[in-house]
């Protein structure tokens, strides 16, 4: 019942379609010639052939299976029977009607059959596409909440990282202060000095962690010396051995761009810490016309970038940062030779 209701109305759209009626003119060529060659007697010496002239027929039917699908093979197909049943009636007697009605059956036959197929390719193809398009609506709309997410996020730290240090690390400055001038007077002066020395530990601690959630020197001077206390940070605590190479010329980078290569930084090198047992680290900053690369390799353990677990070492939420300023990103690694690169281009 679908395909009956399915079909008056794309039949319909056919008879609107200028190569739906070039295939019919075509049919009645054929019938034409066929009649008129059986009529005059060209075939009577080889009766052998007298399937051959409806077997034209085969022509204008598959081209409208192919083209046009069950709505334009059908009629089609009917309309070479109907062309052709005067010819079999006059011109045809016993086995060659025989023959000619079943060639012609089968040529009804193999249309829709043909026609179906290609039906089922159409459909198929639309579904595809449909889902296709789906699919991209889904991913924008998903890279559309991810960059929600980690502006969000950012928001945060940066809310976070100004209460810490406007708030929390004052108060613990006024309380160290005021256990200084304690310490002034006798008695219990070494308690007293171990508790001075554990709020100097809290209040440094703090304020790395403050500096860790938004770095007030990427906001006050920039990407480089935000690199630069990034790595020296990182040396002091940890040994390894880190270099900062800067090639080219200072661009001129949004915020927002500065950001994202200033985390992406800082996620490879928290990678190198925690991860990688290096023993040396070089941060290449390369900067052209128009153009930044961002390198941060070592010689560390390596690791399979194919093979990493989800959500392991930050290696999805640097590539989605990339991607919110339009930057490429990629991960090569080997034991030995580990690099986290971005490009960014044009700047």
């Amino acid at each position: 019942m679908a395909l009956v209701t399915d079909f008056w109305p794309l039949l319909r759209a056919r008879l609107h379609d200028r190569r739906f009626w070039m295939v019919q003119v075509l049919v009645v060529a054929i019938a034409a010639v066929h009649t008129t060659i059986e009529t005059m007697g060209a075939l009577q010496d080889v009766r052998d052939l007298y399937l051959l002239p409806v077997s034209v027929f085969f022509i204008p039917v598959l081209y409208a299976a192919l083209n046009f699908g069950l709505e334009g093979a059908l009629p089609t197909g009917l309309w070479c029977a109907l062309l052709t049943l005067p010819n079999i009636v006059i011109l045809h007697s016993g086995a060659e009607r025989i023959g000619v009605i079943l060639q012609l059956a089968f040529l009804v036959l193999l249309s829709a059959m043909v026609a179906i197929r290609v039906d089922k390719e159409k459909r198929a193809k639309l579904t595809a596409e449909d889902a296709n398009r789906r699919l991209a609506e889904v991913q924008a709309s998903l890279k559309s909440y991810i960059a929600l997410a980690l502006r969000a996020q950012e928001d945060e730290r940066f809310r976070l990282s100004r209460e810490l240090h406007d708030e929390t690390v004052q108060e613990l400055v006024v309380a160290k202060t005021a256990l200084e001038d304690v310490l002034e007077a006798e008695g219990q002066r070494a308690r007293l000095e171990f508790v001075d020395a554990s709020l100097q530990r809290s209040i440094d601690g703090i304020r790395r962690f403050c500096r860790a959630l938004r770095p007030s020197v990427l906001d006050d001077l920039g990407l480089v010396p935000a690199l630069d206390w990034l790595l020296t940070d990182l040396a002091g605590r940890t040994g390894i051995r880190i270099a900062l190479d800067v090639q080219g010329d200072d661009l001129r980078l949004s915020p927002e761009q500065e950001l994202v290569i200033f985390r992406v930084a800082q996620e490879a090198m928290h990678n190198v810490e925690h991860h990688a047992h290096a023993s040396h680290v070089v941060v290449r900053l390369v900067c052209g016309t128009g153009h930044l690369r961002l390198e941060v390799g070592d010689d560390g353990s390596g690791f399979d970038p194919a093979h990493v677990r989800q959500g392991s070492l930050g290696l999805a939420g640097m590539k989605e940062r990339a991607s919110l300023i339009g930057a490429a990103f990629e991960v090569s690694s080997r034991p030995g030779d580990t690099c986290v690169r971005l490009d960014l281009s044009p700047v």
